[in-house]
């Protein structure tokens, strides 16, 4: 049985990633997908994200990253922190394959001892970031499932009329 792990915000979870989920599919018998928090997408917490990723795939396996590192980038101490982060939540697994479209592709499989699979990384097969997304949800929303879009959407009135009554 082999086994695999991507990891990401999914905020908002999109087709991009959809399509970096399965393509980790195709190749392995079981993944484990780590969501990590997000301060850019507060209306969507990462129970509401993980929802979105069990209802379109609830053969994977989900892990909580909600207390993760929330320094990015490519520095030795941040490399190291993310690496340490990981190896103690996933702990108790072993793994064949990391999944990503992101450079850190290269340094999580050497921490896991594992292949570098990368996916998709020039965004040619699914050209968006979930930036994007985030920047100017209605222009983008054909690259949303319509379970996330309507969610966003809830999110967006809710967040609309709480600050209604609160001015």
């Amino acid at each position: 049985m082999t086994a695999g792990f991507t990891l990401g915000k999914f905020a908002p979870l999109h087709k991009g990633h959809q399509f970096l989920i399965e393509s980790a599919l195709a190749n392995v018998d079981r993944l484990v997908v780590v969501i990590y928090a997000c301060d850019e997408l507060p209306q969507c917490d990462v129970r509401t994200r993980a929802s979105w990723i069990a209802r379109l795939y609830p053969q994977v396996d989900l892990v909580l990253a909600s207390n993760g590192p929330k320094e990015t980038g490519y520095t030795p101490e941040i490399i190291a922190s993310q690496e340490q982060y990981l190896l103690g939540l996933l702990a108790e697994y072993r793994f064949d394959s990391f999944f990503s479209s992101e450079p850190y592709g290269e340094h999580i499989s050497k921490a896991f001892s594992c292949r570098n699979v990368q996916v998709d990384c020039n965004r040619l097969q699914v050209p968006i970031s979930a930036s994007m997304i985030r920047d100017n949800l209605p222009r983008y929303q054909d690259f949303l499932s319509p379970l996330v879009f309507n969610d966003l959407m809830n999110a967006r009135a809710i967040t609309l009329f709480n600050h209604k009554v609160e001015s």
